[in-house]
């Protein structure tokens, strides 16, 4: 028979990565540079990136969507992103751009309240200016009016004042420290 020998090298977990976790490492960046290419101007420009890589993402975002110089460009962006920076500080960063109900719970309870303003009376925008004292009730009445005509026409468009609206309604309440209530959001 033949004796068994112990390699003391297969009890030990590898010290450096295998070539899978690095493939699926290096796929995972990839998609997060796209992700990165097709955000809007406004959320681009908020990310803290190497000048180098934010010149190589302009050069991307500029190409056309689909075609396979922005997808060779894209693979390039990743190449330089792995030798910069560290990918969970990126990821982390595009996660915090768009807050969703995860991140902040409050999120819901500010489209509700924008909602309640778009189709309810005066009764809530009066409510809204009594718990803060400090909100320009002008403002307010204007963003709310915009967001009205807005909803009333087409349903596939982008609703700029309907956002602008929920930015300004969570500004307010962020500055005030307030909860948006119950009573509000029914």
């Amino acid at each position: 028979m033949a004796v068994q020998e112990h390699f003391e090298g297969f009890d030990q977990a590898p010290d450096e990565q295998s070539r899978s976790a690095h493939k699926r490492e290096a796929q995972a960046l990839r998609k997060l540079v796209e992700k990165i290419a097709d955000l809007g101007d406004q959320s681009f420009k908020k990310l803290v990136l190497d000048p180098q890589v934010k010149e190589a993402l302009i050069i991307a975002r500029s190409l056309k969507p689909r075609s396979d110089e922005r997808r060779r460009q894209l693979q390039y962006v990743a190449k330089i992103q792995r030798s910069c920076e560290d990918f969970a500080s990126l990821e982390e960063q595009v996660n915090m751009l768009g807050a969703s109900s995860k991140e902040d719970p409050r999120t819901m309870r500010f489209e509700k309240l924008r909602e309640n303003l778009i189709v309810g009376d005066v009764s809530v925008l009066n409510a809204v200016c009594s718990l803060i004292k400090e909100i320009d009730r002008n403002k307010l009445r204007t963003l709310v009016k915009k967001a009205k005509v807005e909803a009333e026409g087409d349903l596939e468009a982008s609703k700029p004042n309907s956002r602008a609206l929920f930015k300004y309604l969570k500004s307010e309440f962020t500055k005030a420290g307030i909860d948006v209530p119950n009573e509000l959001i029914k």
